[in-house]
């Protein structure tokens, strides 16, 4: 193993610090079993992110250690090359190492599934590639691995991402405040290239995954490595009623409700019809505001990990898009 060469990028501010230290944990252990291990961190992710790129070519993998942005942060630095992506789990809300049934803040154990990664045939996810489109956006491309949301999920993330409690503490609590004053948003939507539809929805959420907020598994048949993406729509239902809907994300069983509808796309573009601005999230961080186009990027990703079965057990590599 000393001709692997593997790049590490800890968010020092995840969890309050918590992905620094299992950062450096993990760090000292690869290092132990002989692996060369360059680390990358820095002050900021644009730091971190202008580091891990120039020498990106000459990894193996980059191990990334906090949330799920600095899991999409990684994303972004390898998607397309042959670096295979690890991850250790050490943010607030972890939802995709949830979904990929990672342990959270245990540096031993993950060492040892990066490990046992590095000699397991490489299988490769999809990522979604978000577009900034409206008439004055600049031309900026994000990358994210588990869920663009648009509508309330989308202000519910902002609100909670303000505050210091626990992630599934505070996304509640945003959530039950936005609630209050909370309507419908007028969108257009365009599916994969079809004609504009209108619709009014409360939720409107594109998945790959299909786990944020903390565990909430809002397309709970979603999957990481088919080539396609869920549409997740929410709507012709009012706050009492969102109110009842909630406690039921957390265990997938809201799908078979009437107001709740999923259908696979691969590309959608969306915006808002009148009202109030509102800007993306995806994989808990903010993204560019609406109108928007997003689509799946299939297999993009090499990713170091095994894949439990209920994600479909992982494609062999079919070759980084």
């Amino acid at each position: 193993m000393s001709r692997l060469r593997v790049g590490l990028l800890s968010n020092p501010t995840a969890a309050q610090g918590t992905a620094h230290r299992v950062g450096r944990q993990v760090g000292h252990l690869l290092r132990l079993a002989g692996i060369s291990v360059v680390d990358l961190s820095g002050p900021s992710a644009h730091v971190a992110r202008a580091r891990a790129q120039e020498i990106r070519d000459s990894l193996t993998a980059l191990v990334v250690v906090g949330g799920d942005g600095t899991v999409s942060l990684g994303a972004e630095i390898v998607a397309g090359s042959p670096v295979r992506l690890g991850i250790v789990p050490a943010g607030s809300g972890n939802d995709f190492a949830r979904a990929l049934g990672l342990t959270v803040n245990d540096p031993e154990q993950s060492t040892r599934a990066l490990l046992h990664a590095l000699s397991r045939p490489v299988v490769t996810i999809d990522a979604i590639e978000i577009l900034a489109t409206g008439e004055h956006a600049l031309p900026h491309r994000s990358l994210a691995l588990g869920n663009v949301n648009l509508g309330f999920d989308a202000l519910v993330n902002a609100r909670a991402n303000g505050s210091s409690a626990g992630h599934t503490i505070r996304y509640t609590a945003a959530t039950m405040r936005e609630l209050r004053s909370f309507a419908p948003l007028p969108f257009w939507l365009e599916i994969d290239g079809g004609e504009r539809i209108e619709v009014d929805a409360t939720i409107l959420t594109l998945c790959s995954s299909g786990i944020f907020g903390g565990g909430m598994r809002i397309a709970p048949e979603a999957r990481i490595d088919d080539g396609m993406l869920e549409l997740v729509t929410v709507s012709g239902i009012g706050r009492a009623q969102l109110l009842r809907v909630f406690p039921r994300v957390y265990k997938g069983t809201h799908t078979s409700l009437d107001a709740v509808d999923i259908r696979p796309v691969r590309e959608i573009r969306v915006g808002l019809r009148h009202g109030r601005s509102v800007r993306a999230y995806a994989d808990g961080e903010p993204r560019t505001e609406l109108p928007l186009t997003a689509r799946v990027l299939p297999g993009a990703v090499r990713l170091l990990a095994d894949l439990p079965s209920g994600t479909g057990g992982g494609h062999p590599d079919r070759g980084a898009q």
